[in-house]
């Protein structure tokens, strides 16, 4: 009887442990915001995002300083001129300041627009580079590093995916 107990044992172990060995998957994870500004493709979109931002916000700054004039002319005025012309004159800016933020906003949202697509360009065109890479490795699960909260640095694949892009991918190529 007692050999039968240890028997059963053996066997529901070897079980286990056999199940466990074949179903382990290859779990990795990548860096996504460190391969955007590491790799040639992601740092030249980043540089040209800056540019455009760069020279919006100079044209902005540019404009503001005349509306603040306006505004100083106006308030050295106010005992000098009528009530009428004062009201003309503010209302007035008032029209330029509405159409100065309206401006702004129309910028700010073609500015996010175009980040948004030329980023979405750039994952178009890594994601079958990293769909090879899963192929070829035989992995099962990538994660991004943000939703990971400890893992090891082995399953780290960041740096070698920089490497696979940096090398196939040549920006822009729109």
């Amino acid at each position: 009887m007692n050999f039968v107990k240890k028997l059963t044992t053996i066997i529901i172990v070897s079980l286990i442990t056999i199940s466990f060995a074949q179903s382990e998957e290859q779990i990795v994870y990548l860096d996504l915001d460190n391969i955007i500004t590491n790799t040639k493709a992601g740092k030249l979109i980043i540089d040209e995002l800056k540019k455009s931002k760069k020279t919006a916000l100079s044209k902005f700054e540019k404009k503001e300083k005349e509306l603040k004039e306006i505004e100083n002319n106006i308030n050295k005025q106010k005992n000098i001129i009528s009530e009428d012309e004062l009201r003309k004159k503010i209302n007035s800016f008032r029209k330029e300041i509405s159409i100065f933020q309206n401006d702004k906003q129309k910028v700010i949202n073609e500015y996010n627009q175009k980040k948004i697509d030329e980023f979405n360009k750039f994952f178009k065109k890594i994601t079958p580079l990293i769909e090879n890479y899963v192929k070829e490795k035989k992995i099962d699960i990538v994660i991004d590093r943000k939703n990971i909260f400890l893992a090891s640095k082995k399953k780290d694949i960041t740096q070698e995916i920089i490497k696979i892009i940096d090398s196939k991918i040549k920006w822009p190529s729109h």
